[in-house]
């Protein structure tokens, strides 16, 4: 007499992958196969991206390591209606960056986009000089007793254009911002 194999561990396994599946099914979200057990399902902010030795890759080229400067990547931004890919970063003690891909000659209207909805909103333009004054720039959080700022950047590159929007505070990272564009603008050379 043949023995009776049991099923039951992989039934627990099967009922999971089902779950998955159904749960991707129903709300439109891409489910993707990684290495080891089960399936990955993606959120819509990763859609198009891959991992690269580096960091993570964007299908539309735009490539976001894992550090730039002294900022860690939080978070990658997919292509929408509006924009191209992004990647959030995030650094120590408030400092805040994000990194957006733009098609070739749209840089200079998000600039221009950003500068009149902060100004709508009643921020107060502030003009900066070094490489601050680079970008425009906008005061943030006025009940604080430090100056909050709100620089946006726009880079032009062969292929595409790029904008850095950076969040830092005044006089506390005053050294710190021309080290973190110019690590941005290095890193986008490479990749350009």
């Amino acid at each position: 007499m043949k023995p009776i194999r049991d099923v039951r561990p992989f039934r627990s396994l099967t009922l999971l992958t089902a779950a998955i599946l159904a749960a991707a099914s129903i709300t439109g979200t891409p489910v993707q196969a990684q290495s080891g057990f089960g399936a990955s399902v993606q959120n819509d902010q990763q859609a198009g991206w891959i991992e690269d030795m580096a960091g993570m890759r964007h299908f539309s080229g735009l490539r976001c390591p894992d550090v730039v400067g002294s900022l860690a990547r939080a978070k990658v931004l997919a292509s929408d209606t509006q924009h191209m890919s992004g990647c959030i970063y995030i650094g120590s003690e408030g400092m805040n960056a994000v990194l957006r891909q733009h098609l070739k000659g749209q840089g200079r209207a998000a600039l221009a986009t950003f500068q009149s909805s902060f100004a709508s909103a009643g921020f107060k333009e502030v003009k900066l000089t070094g490489i601050s004054g680079g970008g425009v720039s906008f005061r943030a959080r006025e009940w604080e007793k430090d100056t909050h700022v709100e620089t946006l950047w726009q880079f032009e590159g062969r292929t595409a254009d790029y904008t850095l929007w950076l969040h830092y505070v005044l006089p506390k990272h005053e050294t710190d911002v021309g080290t973190i564009v110019s690590a941005f603008k290095d890193m986008l050379a490479r990749q350009n």
